[in-house]
C-alpha cells in the first residue's frame, strides 16, 4: 500500500474522529461513523494512535479541513522538459470516498442484523444480512452471520452455502468453518462437521476456545458412534447369513441330499438320517412310487450298466442327471420353493 494513500486515510480518520468527538452529527450517525473509522483503519492498516504522527510527518500537522480550506499555491510555469512542480494541496479520490460510504452502509446493516439476532428475530436478521451482502458482497463476515441466522431458522442447507461462500472469500476465517461445522452436524453429516471443526482448531491454534474444542469432540463422538453402529449391523448380517447357511446344511444341488453325509455314516448313518427316513416313509405310504422309480429310464440305464460289469456311475454323474434331480426333489421335498 502506498504511503500517499495511507496518509490520505489518516486525514479522513482524523476528520471523522473530530466530528464524532464534538458530536457534530446525530447519535445514530456517530455509531455509523465509528464503524467507518474502524473499517478505514483496518483497510489501510493504520493504528488509531499513529494517525497524529502520520499527519504531522506528511502534512506538517495540518488537518483535512485546513488542507481543503487553504488556497492552493501558485504553480510557476515551467519548460516542458522540466520536472513537474507539485503544490501542497491534496486531491481526494472520489472513488475512495464512495467505497468508504459503501462499507459504512454495509456495516450499519450488519449491526442491525446483529440486533435482530439478539432479539431472536432470525428472519429479520437474514433480511438485514442479505441487504449488507447486496451492498458489499466481498465481506465474509456477512455470509457467516447470515449462515448463523439460517441455522437458527433450521434452514441448514442455506447455512452450508453461506458458510462455504465465507470460506471462499477468506480461507483463514475460522468462523466460516465453525458455521459450516454446525450446519453439517445438524444435517446429520458428522464426518463433514468434524472436518470443518478441525479446521477451526488448526486456524486458531493456541487461541482455540473451550467451545471450539467441545464442538469438535462432540462431532467426533458422533462419527465414532456411527461407525460402531455400522459394525453392529454388519455383524447382524453375517449372523443371519451363517444361520441361513446352517439351515441348508446337508442339502445338495437341485434339492438332492448331501450324499457324502448320507453315505459317510454307513448303514447307521442312513437309518439315522431324517431325509432318508422321510423318503422311506413316503415310499411305504405310496408303493407305486417305487414302481415309478424303477421304470425311470435313468434308473434302468444305471442298473443295466451295473449288471453288465460297468460299475456304479460316479457321484458327479448322479448329481448332474436332470431326471434324478427331479425325482430326488419329489422324494425329499427339495423341489418346493
Amino acid at each position: 500500500m502506498s504511503a500517499e494513500n495511507k496518509a490520505i486515510a489518516a486525514l479522513i480518520i482524523d476528520f471523522l474522529t473530530a466530528v464524532t468527538s464534538k458530536k457534530q452529527v446525530s447519535e445514530d450517525s456517530i455509531d455509523s461513523l465509528n464503524v467507518a473509522i474502524d473499517c478505514i483503519s483496518e483497510s489501510f492498516e493504520i493504528e488509531r494512535d499513529d494517525v497524529s504522527s502520520i499527519i504531522k510527518n506528511k502534512f506538517d500537522g495540518r488537518s483535512l479541513a485546513e488542507l481543503i480550506g487553504q488556497k492552493p499555491a501558485v504553480i510557476p510555469v515551467a519548460p516542458a522538459s522540466a520536472a513537474p512542480v507539485v503544490d501542497g494541496t491534496v486531491d481526494i479520490n472520489i472513488d475512495e470516498e464512495e467505497e468508504l460510504e459503501t462499507k459504512a452502509k454495509a456495516e450499519t446493516l450488519k449491526l442491525e442484523g446483529n440486533k435482530a439476532m439478539a432479539a431472536r428475530d432470525f428472519k429479520l436478521a437474514v433480511q438485514k444480512y442479505t441487504e449488507a451482502i447486496d451492498t458489499l458482497a466481498t465481506n465474509p463476515i456477512y455470509y457467516a452471520n447470515r449462515a448463523a441466522a439460517y441455522s437458527s431458522l433450521k434452514e441448514y442447507d442455506n447455512a452450508v452455502n453461506d458458510a462455504k461462500t465465507a470460506i471462499q472469500l477468506d480461507p483463514s476465517y475460522s468462523k466460516g468453518y465453525s458455521r459450516l461445522g454446525f450446519a453439517q452436524y445438524a444435517l446429520n453429516k458428522p464426518e463433514e462437521a468434524v472436518e470443518a471443526y478441525k479446521k477451526v482448531l488448526d486456524l486458531e491454534g493456541d487461541k482455540a476456545t473451550d467451545v471450539m474444542k467441545r464442538d469438535y469432540e462432540t462431532a467426533k463422538k458422533k462419527v465414532e458412534s456411527s461407525l460402531q453402529g455400522d459394525v453392529a449391523i454388519s455383524k447382524d448380517i453375517n449372523d443371519t447369513q451363517e444361520s441361513a447357511g446352517a439351515s441348508t446344511a446337508g442339502t445338495g444341488a437341485g434339492g438332492l441330499p448331501d450324499m457324502s453325509s448320507l453315505l459317510g455314516g454307513g448303514l447307521s448313518g442312513l437309518l439315522n438320517n431324517p431325509q432318508v427316513m422321510q423318503a422311506a416313509e413316503q415310499m411305504m405310504k405310496n408303493p407305486g412310487a417305487l414302481q415309478d422309480m424303477m421304470n425311470n429310464p435313468a434308473i434302468k440305464q444305471m442298473a443295466e450298466k451295473f449288471s453288465s460289469g460297468g460299475g456304479m456311475p460316479s457321484m458327479g454323474d448322479l448329481m448332474n442327471d436332470p431326471a434324478l434331480k427331479d425325482m430326488a426333489g419329489k422324494m425329499f421335498g427339495g423341489g418346493k420353493k
